[in-house]
C-alpha cells in the first residue's frame, strides 16, 4: 500500500464493520490500496458467496444471497493513534441491497494488543459503539453506558479519544454481510486524513518493460531503479 500511514502491524480476526459520513475528497490526501496484496490474510472474512473485484479505482463488493456464507470483508493493518484518525468513512455507491460498513480495531491502552472494536453505523449518527467481546476495562471507561446504540458502551469518537488518549488503531477495513444481500462500488476508504482508492498490482513480465520508466510502474515488486528491474529478470532465469 502506497500511503502516508505508519508501518503496518498485525491485527485481529472476525471483524464486523459499520459506515459513517463521507469525507469530502478535497479534504484528504491520496493513497492506494493494492488488491489483494494490501489486505491482511489473517483478517480476511470473505466467504464462499461474498466477492470483490477492482473496477477502475473502486472496489465492487457484492454477495449472492442472504445466508451465512454471504459476506465479503477485507482489512488493512495500520498503527495510527485514535487521536489522529478523524472521522473514518466509506465512500460507497449502492446499486442493490445492503451497504458495507466501517470498523476500527483498537488497542485502547497502547500495549500492543487488541482490546476492542469501535463500530460506527449511520443509524446511530456519530455515535460509535463497542463490541460485546471488548475487554472489561474498556467497557468500564466507555463515555456512555446504557442502551440507545449498537451496544451498551458507546460515544462519539471525540469522547472515546478523551476517555482513552493513548489508544491506537490496529486495523481498518470494510464488511458487507453476513446474511446480507448487497452490491455496489466502494469508491474509497477515508481514514486518518487520507482517501484510499483501489488498484490491481502492476507486475512486469519482461526486462523490456523496465525501460523508459516502466520500472517505476511496478508495484509487485517495487524497484529502486531500472537496473534493479532488469536484474530481477536475469536472476529469475
Amino acid at each position: 500500500m502506497r500511503s502516508p500511514l505508519p508501518a503496518l502491524t498485525a491485527a485481529a480476526v472476525g471483524l464486523v464493520l459499520a459506515a459513517s459520513a463521507v469525507l469530502p475528497a478535497s479534504a484528504a490526501a491520496s493513497g492506494t490500496i493494492a488488491v489483494p496484496d494490501d489486505f491482511v490474510p489473517a483478517l480476511s472474512d470473505t466467504r464462499a458467496t461474498g466477492h470483490y473485484e477492482v473496477v477502475g479505482t473502486g472496489l465492487r463488493v457484492w454477495t449472492t444471497g442472504a445466508t451465512g456464507t454471504d459476506k465479503v470483508a477485507e482489512y488493512v493493518a495500520t498503527s495510527t493513534p485514535l487521536a489522529d484518525v478523524g472521522e473514518p468513512s466509506l465512500d460507497f455507491t449502492n446499486t442493490a441491497g445492503g451497504v458495507p460498513g466501517f470498523q476500527l480495531v483498537v488497542d485502547f491502552d497502547n500495549d500492543g494488543t487488541r482490546d476492542g472494536i469501535l463500530v460506527g453505523e449511520p443509524v446511530y449518527g456519530q455515535d460509535w459503539w463497542l463490541n460485546n467481546a471488548a475487554k472489561t476495562f474498556v467497557k468500564a471507561g466507555a463515555p456512555v453506558t446504557g442502551g440507545g446504540s449498537g451496544s451498551d458502551w458507546h460515544g462519539t469518537l471525540d469522547q472515546w479519544r478523551t476517555a482513552f488518549p493513548t489508544a491506537t488503531v490496529q486495523a481498518f477495513g470494510f464488511s458487507l454481510g453476513s446474511g446480507v444481500k448487497g452490491d455496489g462500488v466502494l469508491n474509497a476508504i477515508n481514514f486518518a486524513g487520507t482517501r484510499y482508492t483501489f488498484a490491481k498490482p502492476v507486475v512486469l513480465t519482461s526486462k523490456e518493460q523496465c525501460k523508459n520508466g516502466g520500472w517505476a510502474t511496478s508495484t509487485k515488486p517495487v524497484f529502486a531503479n531500472q537496473g534493479a528491474c532488469v536484474s530481477s529478470f536475469a536472476t529469475a532465469k
